[in-house]
């Protein structure tokens, strides 16, 4: 699957990004705070100017309106050290695709921790930041099985602007096992939610 973990990863970053933002960078005392996110829209809508699951040519692949579904939480701490803000929180994200025709779901759950590995302030005001990444992402299809599972070590890096908004994913890298890597999305959405 192709999106292994980039919609997890952005989840997680809310309450970071957040936090950031607002956090004075002489702030001693850890900053604790428990926070939560939550989103639902068809996939086709949400992604229309991104080819959502499109061929080439622009034809849809999937023929049934897919319904998005997603519900994190986590606990947050962050610090200033040598200057910088830093951030770790737990995760817990659920994630779900279903068919809005006959209610076939896809989920994933993805139970761990997110951590600033490094921040590069930018002359400019902006920052890099690289994010670490831990614990597994279990795939279950619509009869509750469990299909695939990701296990290692995920590195990102984006890039914030100077009021700590995301302004895009850099890079990523993964070190680990990851059974979704080479499969195909759209297919697997077609195949077990048709």
């Amino acid at each position: 699957m192709k999106h292994t973990r980039t919609a997890a990863v952005i989840a997680a970053l809310s309450g970071a990004l957040l936090a950031l933002a607002t956090t004075p960078a002489s702030a001693a005392p850890p900053e604790i705070d428990h926070w939560t996110f939550s989103d639902s829209h068809i996939e086709q809508v949400e992604h229309e100017e991104e080819d959502w699951c499109e061929d080439e040519a622009g034809n849809d692949l999937i023929p049934f309106a897919v319904l998005f579904t997603e519900n994190s939480h986590g606990n947050f701490r962050g610090m200033v050290r040598n200057g910088d803000f830093y951030g770790q929180s737990t995760v817990h994200v659920e994630q779900t695709w279903m068919n809005v025709e006959n209610g076939k779901t896809l989920t994933s759950v993805w139970q761990g921790l997110d951590q600033d590995h490094k921040v590069v302030a930018q002359d400019d005001g902006t920052l890099y930041l690289t994010l670490h990444f831990t614990g597994p992402t279990k795939y279950y299809g619509p009869e509750g099985d469990r299909l695939f599972m990701d296990v290692g070590r995920t590195f990102t890096t984006i890039h914030l602007d100077a009021d700590g908004n995301f302004m895009g994913v850099v890079d990523s890298d993964s070190k680990g096992r990851f059974e979704t890597m080479n499969r195909d999305f759209c297919a697997d959405i077609l195949e077990l939610l048709g």
